[in-house]
């Protein structure tokens, strides 16, 4: 969108900006698109700055509604009338992550109702939760954005089992195949070794191959454990799902199950 004034017959003022709406932290281009004879172009962005130029780049640090004036000085000596547009700026959310092992769980804090978009890597989770459960160690990046399209980026890398542990008793999983539905008594459930035994509540945490938690219990027994269905109680595809398992005082184990049907 371009505001012009026919000033005097020296010159026409006329200025672009792009974009209109931004965020804080991000650049405003302004353009001069004046025509005729004139020595420079003045711009003052509404927020204390002012400079000269024809193609300029401006980021605004405070949210609100600014007005950038404009005006061209002739060969002359004499300026051109001033010109306005204005421009409307967001805020940018701010952004902190951080990785709680025992959990194996990444979390996001920031001041802004805000969505998530998860990468492992290069490559995009389908999981838009936070936090975000994880299985696979590596560099975990996530772009939040606030409802005026304001993003901000983060990134940890986590590793999917913590090696340190006040008790070297390993987490011992008995099967990785379940074949739900056979009701034959074999392999109905994910069955953890001595779980009734633990002193502290064994959590579970199952992952689809795209990384979606599928399945949580923070108190797991093999009598109420993992037989192949959602936390919603649908029954999951067969194929390769991933677990999480920690308890307190124990080292967490990490692996696979696979759903026969």
């Amino acid at each position: 969108m371009a505001a012009a004034l026919c000033s005097n017959s020296y010159a026409q003022t006329s200025f672009t900006v792009e974009p209109q709406t931004a965020c804080t932290g991000s650049p405003v281009g302004v353009t001069n698109t004046s025509s005729g004879s004139f020595q420079f172009a003045h711009f003052d962005f509404g927020d204390g700055t002012d400079t000269y130029g024809d193609n300029l780049q401006h980021i605004y640090t405070s949210a609100g509604e600014y007005t950038i004036t404009m005006w061209l000085l002739n060969n002359d000596g004499t300026k051109t009338a001033t010109i306005s547009q204005n421009v409307k700026i967001d805020d940018t959310p701010t952004i902190e992550i951080a990785d709680s092992k025992t959990m194996s769980q990444i979390t996001v804090t920031s001041n802004q109702n805000v969505s998530y978009e998860w990468y492992l890597g290069k490559k995009k989770l389908d999981n838009t939760n936070n936090p975000l459960f994880y299985y696979e160690s590596g560099n975990y990046s996530v772009i939040i954005k606030n409802s005026s399209g304001c993003t901000a980026t983060a990134e940890i890398r986590v590793t999917a089992q913590d090696a340190e542990s006040a008790d070297n008793t390993i987490i011992s999983v008995a099967n990785n195949v379940i074949t739900p539905g056979v009701k034959d008594g074999i392999n109905d459930v994910l069955f953890i070794t001595d779980v009734a035994d633990y002193e502290y509540p064994c959590v579970v945490k199952i992952f689809d191959k795209r990384g979606k938690i599928v399945y949580t219990n923070n108190e797991y027994t093999n009598t109420n454990g993992f037989q192949g269905n959602d936390n919603d109680g649908n029954e999951l595809f067969a194929g390769t799902y991933y677990y999480v398992i920690k308890s307190q005082g124990r080292k967490g184990v990490t692996g696979f199950v696979d759903i026969i049907r």
